[in-house]
């Protein structure tokens, strides 16, 4: 699954990390580099982000020769027939091994390689890969850009793992791991960001985090914003404590029920996260859960650990305070509950109960968030607007916070109306911006709650703003 700079987190981890005094680190792979390569050189629209600029650049230059191999027309085939995409495409890459000049795949105690492998011929792919290896002389980019690596590298440890605090976990889960974590850094990948799980034949199995590579600064150099980056850390780590318990005692069926019924009520919003079940929608909330729960042991202000449960109540996980609050319990009852899976019962419990509550918390949610309330001049829904109107003011029905969060429309940069803001009016009940438009031409512009909040820290029901000048 995939996440980008500004979407929700979809990485799924189902095993459990290896919280050793070994310190962690991260790397770019030439396993992942290589098949992201090849994938983007396919068109694939998740391996073809153009974030990295310089990189990017490097690759179609380099490349370009190369685009019609054999390989590529592999994968445009059997991409379409059988889905290969997203985690699938990096699930293929971890399970590679490289020696002696060649890629082959690796053996494993169970099979971990993604599904939508199963009908593709995996021989002829590492095949073709390899011809693509030597006939590119893939080795020459990949050293050709080694010091950018060895950047990214230092710049991850520096920004993201130096107070990371790995000793958390065994500490609030009651329980030690015993597999092995790998964070490397997709320098093409973009905003992709995956959790790959291989079990070698004869080593233990290895979790791979694979963490896209889309924040740079003015000379190319990969930049990672603390507030940004160590989050999707926590928040993954936690993944291998929680997932598997689900599928422990029973407790799936313990939860089928109230799952289901508190799915159904919030699907679409779990759907646009992929989030595509029940089980999932579960185990995702348990996780941010924990991550807030991790921010308090650590520290962290009052101000980013509000904002973190805002930001999952955002995305729906409306019972996110209840579930911290419960997992606050859990810590302060720790002779009582040893561990995780002991305490689990209670989690059962608490999500059973809120089932039957889940429409009144939602239309309680829903009444809370701020609305468009009119636009003056009246453009909204209009198709004989003044294409010589310079400013118009969005109306909410109550008080606003200063953040503001416009996007362009599904018709594009052509059909976005806006180029200034003015600012906030009528005590923060309205705001003003400055419009340019050409007769007979259609346009449109979205307001998301990303930014725009009422001052109680509720987000903006997000509105489409459409019209067209006459």
């Amino acid at each position: 699954m995939m996440i980008k700079k500004f979407l929700v987190l979809t990485i799924l981890f189902a095993s459990i990390l290896n919280f050793s005094q070994e310190k962690l680190e991260s790397k770019v792979d030439k396993r992942v580099e290589i098949v992201s390569v090849v994938f983007r050189l396919a068109g694939a629209e998740e391996y073809s982000q153009n974030d990295n600029k310089k990189y990017v650049a490097d690759i179609n230059t380099y490349f370009d020769a190369y685009k019609n191999s054999e390989i590529i027309e592999f994968i445009k085939e059997n991409r379409n027939k059988n889905g290969l995409g997203y985690d699938a495409v990096m699930s293929m890459a971890l399970h590679l091994s490289f020696k002696n000049g060649k890629f082959s795949l690796i053996k494993e105690k169970e099979n971990s390689l993604d599904k939508r492998w199963e009908k593709v011929d995996i021989k002829r792919f590492v095949c073709l890969l390899n011809q693509f290896y030597e006939k590119t002389d893939f080795q020459k980019f990949f050293d050709n850009h080694a010091e950018e690596y060895k950047k990214a590298e230092i710049e991850y440890q520096t920004s993201v793992l130096s107070d990371f605090n790995q000793d958390w976990y065994s500490k609030f889960y009651g329980k030690k791991a015993n597999e092995d974590y790998k964070i490397i850094l997709g320098y093409g990948n973009g905003g992709g960001n995956y959790g790959i799980k291989i079990h070698p034949e004869k080593s233990k199995t290895i979790v791979n985090a694979v963490v896209g590579v889309w924040s740079f600064d003015k000379d190319g150099n990969a930049k990672f914003d603390k507030n940004e980056f160590q989050p999707l850390l926590i928040h993954e780590f936690n993944h291998s404590f929680v997932n598997y318990i689900l599928e422990m005692n029973g407790n799936t069926l313990k939860l089928e029920n109230s799952g289901k019924i508190i799915y159904d009520l919030v699907k679409k919003d779990m759907e646009s996260q992929a989030y595509g079940n029940w089980e999932t929608m579960i185990n995702e909330s348990l996780v941010r859960a924990a991550v807030v729960r991790y921010m308090i042991d650590n520290k962290y202000s009052q101000k980013d650990i509000d904002e973190e449960i805002f930001i999952q109540e955002k995305r729906k996980f409306l019972w996110m305070k209840e579930l911290v609050d419960l997992l606050g319990m859990y810590q302060n009852n720790r002779k009582k509950y040893p561990s995780f899976e002991s305490f689990y019962p209670e989690i059962i419990s608490f999500y059973n109960k809120l089932a039957p509550r889940m429409k009144t918390i939602i239309a309680d949610y829903e009444q809370k968030q701020p609305k468009v309330q009119s636009i003056s001049p009246d453009v909204w829904n209009k198709n004989d607007v003044d294409p010589a109107i310079k400013e118009i003011t969005i109306n909410f029905d109550r008080e606003m916070a200063e953040g503001v969060s416009i996007s362009i429309g599904s018709t594009g940069k052509e059909h976005f109306p806006l180029k200034k803001l003015v600012g906030f009016v009528n005590d923060h009940k309205g705001i003003t911006l400055l419009t340019e438009m050409k007769p007979n031409t259609e346009y449109e512009f979205v307001l998301t709650g990303n930014k725009f909040k009422s001052k109680e820290g509720y987000p903006l029901k997000e509105t489409v703003i459409k019209f067209k000048t006459k």
